[in-house]
């Protein structure tokens, strides 16, 4: 009799310990689920390359960028190619629309200002001329410069200004310490694996 009761004892823990399991595995899947839902539909992660945006960026760092974030002033922003062209170019925002913006002496002003750009690497020069330059930001347009003033394609050059529909991301500024860089690449190479483990 005893032995018959040990015997339902066991079968009961192994019940419960089974369902645990059950419910622990679908936790562990209903959450990769929503990681991967929300990573796709209001983040992605893009790699760096080339050298426009030193200091503040470089080749090899990966950013996590918010999809649905309205560009201000000061923002980094990722602007779409030309259509079938997959790369991307990765800029700050300086003008908007309606904006004057002169650069001359190698500084930027805008509407009459000069900007503090403590991210700036270099002097700001149009075709390397320190004369003055008046660009004024059209409607719907952005005006981009890259921080490295004195090696960048951006708005200065016949890429004059891009339309806001461009802007395809904004970096937040917590995104680029160097610990989130680190993390958003370990972060992306889990999302990959994910994507490709569940074929989505």
């Amino acid at each position: 009799m005893n032995d018959y009761g040990e015997r339902i004892t066991e079968y009961k823990n192994k019940n419960k310990s089974n369902a645990r399991f059950l419910f622990s595995f679908l936790f562990v899947v209903l959450w990769l689920a929503a990681f991967i839902g929300a990573n796709r539909c209001f983040f992605y992660y893009i790699e760096v390359e080339g050298p426009s945006m030193n200091d503040t960026l470089y080749t090899g760092d990966v950013l996590c960028v918010e999809r649905y974030r309205a560009p201000e002033y000061g923002s980094v922003v990722i602007i779409a190619g030309e259509k079938g062209d997959d790369t991307c170019l990765i800029k700050r925002v300086v003008g908007m629309e309606g904006d004057t913006i002169v650069i001359e002496g190698g500084e930027v002003y805008r509407n009459g200002e000069k900007l503090e750009e403590a991210y700036a690497l270099g002097k700001t020069y149009v075709n390397r001329s320190p004369e003055r330059k008046e660009y004024i930001v059209g409607e719907n347009e952005i005006f981009y410069l890259g921080d490295n003033r004195e090696n960048s394609n951006d708005s200065r050059s016949e890429m004059a200004c891009c339309t806001e529909d461009q802007i395809i991301g904004v970096v937040p500024k917590w995104a680029m310490s160097g610990f989130m860089k680190w993390f958003s690449g370990a972060r992306a190479d889990v999302g990959k694996w994910l994507t490709s483990l569940f074929g989505l």
